[in-house]
């Protein structure tokens, strides 16, 4: 009878261990480094950060600046930021800004969501208007941390509507299968992702690593962009608890 209790109980904590690793979400705080290359040529850097706030909020913010060959063209950098926060176990943004800066033209965005009106106010160069929103609007940039977070809860469903231009675009994911892909950081279980359109953009999500995606390739008429992973911190590797088949990509 001891021994039946016993495993009943270890039972117990592995659900309860299960569940917990479930509805852990996303880590507090990270730091991600890409590398953004068109065939042989290296264009650029991305780095993407996440991290708490004071009030319980949190900020995830991108920027991006030219190197190498691109940099004789242009000295223009990017940062896009989302102050946000969870909501029903979802993420929901606060705040939105977009600030391109050092080319020829300036560009300034700022979106200030209001959810007890159900709306946003988007305010491009200090010129400001408005625009209803639904529930679950999301950002340009706190969409992929959602796709994250999505992922790691076991979401099949992965749609974001996002108030973007002026209007709300769908942003729709398709799960094209498992794969094993080889990076700067080492061999990682990866979930490849599809998102269609006039630049149809495929991700790969190390399942080891929150399902960050470690490599972005967005394909158009200009030819084939890739973003690979170059450093990475906050995120510690932890093993699949299931094995799988996996495709090998190098």
């Amino acid at each position: 009878m001891r021994y039946k209790l016993l495993i009943v109980a270890c039972l117990f904590f592995l659900a309860v261990t299960s569940i917990a690793q479930a509805e852990a979400g996303l880590p507090d705080r990270f730091s991600i480094t890409y590398v953004l290359t068109k065939g042989p040529l290296t264009l650029g850097e991305m780095t993407r950060t996440l991290a708490p706030n004071d009030d319980g909020t949190y900020t995830y913010e991108s920027y991006s600046k030219p190197v190498g060959y691109a940099r004789w063209f242009t000295k223009s950098t990017l940062t896009e930021r989302s102050k946000w926060t969870y909501h029903n176990k979802m993420l929901r943004p606060l705040v939105y800004s977009y600030d391109s800066s050092g080319g020829k033209k300036e560009r300034h965005v700022k979106l200030d969501f209001d959810w007890e009106k159900g709306r946003v106010t988007n305010t491009i160069n200090n010129d400001p208007w408005k625009m209803d929103i639904p529930d679950n609007t999301m950002d340009k940039l706190l969409y992929h941390l959602a796709l994250m977070h999505d992922l790691q809860t076991g979401r099949e469903t992965l749609q974001y509507q996002v108030a973007d231009g002026g209007s709300l675009k769908s942003y729709e994911f398709e799960i094209l299968g498992r794969e094993k892909l080889k990076t700067k950081l080492g061999v990682f279980d990866t979930i490849k992702l599809k998102r269609p359109g006039k630049r149809e953009t495929i991700l790969w999500c190390a399942t080891e690593l929150n399902f960050i995606p470690i490599r972005i390739e967005q394909d158009d008429k200009h030819g084939l962009l890739r973003m690979s992973v170059k450093n990475l911190s906050g995120i510690t590797r932890r093993r699949p608890t299931q094995s799988s088949t996996l495709l090998t990509r190098q």
